[in-house]
């Protein structure tokens, strides 16, 4: 998601430019890579035993959700922003729209309504140490 000054949103919207959003976002257990300060180790795995390393400069912004268990410890749920890549990068710009369109073809994802009756995108089902956790908008609650 893009962040604009109001003057510029108001520009782009009057001139019929605005761009559609493209949903770069991960949810995951989250730790620190030890050796790489550089890097920052996800996992959407039911277990944490497969880790992949992020480069934090791809990285725009992290939620901490909440803790979650797993076996018998715990790592931070996190929302993870991915920064859209630089135009020139060729590969980095064809990654992001596969992950953009495999996001927005998810099974997974869904709409649903909140308590307030309004309706919220992107929502996952994420398993951890069997507890299921619905998140959506940055939030996850845990589905009993």
């Amino acid at each position: 998601m893009r962040t604009y000054e109001p003057s510029e949103f108001i520009s782009q919207l009057a001139a019929n430019q605005l761009i559609e959003p493209v949903d770069l976002t991960l949810y995951g257990l989250v730790k620190v890579d030890e050796n790489d300060s550089s890097v920052l180790c996800f996992s959407s795995s039911l277990s944490c035993e497969q880790w992949i390393s992020i480069p934090v400069s791809l990285i725009s912004s992290v939620a901490h959700v909440r803790n979650v268990k797993c076996k018998d410890h715990q790592h931070p749920l996190a929302k993870i922003t991915l920064a859209e890549p630089n135009k020139e990068d060729v590969s980095a710009v064809l990654f992001m729209q596969l992950f953009a369109q495999a996001r927005a073809n998810a099974p997974a994802t869904r709409t649903v309504t909140s308590s307030k009756n309004r309706a919220r995108q992107a929502c996952e089902v994420l398993t951890f140490d069997d507890v299921p956790y619905l998140c959506c908008d940055g939030e996850c609650w845990i589905l009993l």
